[in-house]
């Protein structure tokens, strides 16, 4: 708690992270916080869940308190939500530049969104119909007010937070092994949920809100709400909308016909509640502009190989010929590889006697990291918010949740000037870690050993392999 109270203190006094001793601040704090939670992750089972609970409630106070520090992001959806709620402008096809008034208003063209020359003024919204009503809706609450929609828009997430450690303490229960404690440590302690959603406020965290209740509601035998909740998910960002087969598989295979009805009437009633007031201008979207903010490489596994590829051509000028046909055949190299495996776990589910429940939320977990780490040309550290909760949930009976878990440590390197480093940051914060994961993972296969051994004996048998 000291350490995040002194960290937040420290960024109070600055308009968003540069300069050196930024970098000295984020790399001491950050490591002696990611050190501090896995020392901890050993002692969680032990503890009593008030005080997880107590300590939880206060770190997450300070995460709150904590000004925006290394994103704008934040100060875009404040934007876009003035954009709708004062001047009237649909935001997916009017960009922030051509509204009248938008050059003079503090909502839209401030300090904060300066430091970063603000190039949300010539994008359009990029996430979903259901996020843009939300950005809307608190932009409306807070008047104008620049520190007040800020506040709320925190609020919402802080909101999230709490309500996504509550569902997972409460998923936890209904799994065999005593762990929802554990789990609700795992989360709720977490520097990198606790920096990028409660003080970066990325929307995130709605996303894994959205999937750890449809979790939950697996866990509880209540699907019928899973693929609703999954298609509001995505219509926050689109990420979710993968899982929505998966949901739909389960529910046609475990409760039959006419709960699969109820379910595509429930979901086709939020996707046309939130996207009424969009698609009168469904002509005028500015679709080339949204997509390539959607495929820009950045951050990626396509990104680390781009980098690569061109590093060669310094030795061996022959590639630098072919990097841009490089950078489209492998990228959509890998997006046919995760639609081959994403077909093929849907028909493996299909096939499969009786699908479990668990089962099912290890495969979403899967399908999620295949498509965040592997499939997408972008990524950024706090897309890992979506698929975290469930990473909590299936720990210790799947490789790819530990390796999600312990990721999110490596992962706060990216407030550091390393996430500039496309080579280095992808080789420490992503390979480095997934390797030894694999390591520690053959040398339990060798010696029979395993961290969660206890647990594992309760569990039912999953599918450990994956």
């Amino acid at each position: 708690m000291g350490l995040y109270v002194a960290f937040g203190a420290f960024f109070w006094t600055r308009t968003l992270k540069s300069g050196w001793i930024d970098e000295v601040v984020v790399i001491a704090i950050g490591g002696a916080l990611v050190a501090l939670y896995f020392l901890g992750a050993k002692f969680a089972a032990r503890a009593t869940t008030s005080v997880i609970v107590a300590f939880a409630t206060a770190i997450a106070v300070i995460g709150f308190l904590t000004v925006p520090f290394d994103s704008t992001d934040i100060f875009f959806y404040i934007a876009t939500g003035w954009e709708q709620a004062h001047y009237g402008s649909n935001p997916y096809s009017v960009t922030l530049r051509n509204v009248d008034g938008a050059y003079y208003d503090p909502i839209i063209n401030n300090a904060w969104m300066a430091r970063n020359r603000n190039p949300w003024l010539d994008e359009p919204m990029p996430y979903g119909f259901l996020f843009a009503l939300v950005s809307r809706a608190i932009a409306w609450l807070g008047g104008g007010k620049f520190w007040l929609t800020l506040a709320l828009f925190s609020l919402l997430n802080l909101l999230m937070h709490a309500g996504t450690a509550l569902f997972l303490w409460k998923a936890g229960k209904l799994v065999p092994g005593d762990n929802a404690r554990v789990m609700l440590y795992l989360y709720s302690w977490n520097p990198l949920v606790v920096l990028q959603y409660l003080a970066d406020a990325h929307n995130d965290i709605i996303v894994g809100f959205l999937v750890v209740i449809a979790a939950y509601l697996l866990l509880k035998d209540r699907p019928v709400w899973t693929l609703p909740l999954l298609v509001a998910a995505g219509l926050i960002k689109y990420v979710a909308l993968v899982l929505t087969p998966f949901a739909l598989v389960f529910l046609i295979r475990r409760k039959g016909w006419k709960h699969v009805a109820r379910a595509l009437l429930l979901s086709a009633a939020i996707i046309g509640a939130a996207a009424a007031p969009y698609v009168n201008e469904f002509a005028s979207f500015k679709y080339h502009l949204i997509w390539v903010q959607i495929s820009e490489s950045t951050g990626s596994f396509h990104a680390f190989m781009m980098y690569s590829f061109r590093a060669l051509g310094r030795v061996w000028p022959m590639p630098s010929n072919f990097l841009s046909t490089f950078g489209a055949v492998t990228q959509v190299t890998l997006w046919l590889m995760f639609a081959v495996f994403t077909a093929r776990e849907l028909f493996v589910s299909w096939k499969r006697p009786v699908i479990e429940p668990f089962m099912m939320i290890q495969r979403w977990t899967t399908i999620l990291f295949v498509l965040i780490f592997v499939a997408s040309s972008q990524f950024y550290a706090w897309y890992m918010g979506m698929m975290f909760p469930l990473a909590i949930l299936t720990r210790g009976t799947s490789l790819v949740a530990d390796c999600v878990i312990a990721l999110s440590g490596a992962h706060l390197l990216s407030f550091t000037f390393l996430r500039r480093k496309a080579i280095g940051y992808f080789l420490l914060a992503t390979l480095l870690p997934v390797v030894y994961l694999l390591a520690q993972r053959h040398r339990i296969l060798l010696t029979g050993s395993h961290p969660h051994t206890s647990a594992a004996r309760r569990m039912p048998k999953l599918e450990s392999s994956r």
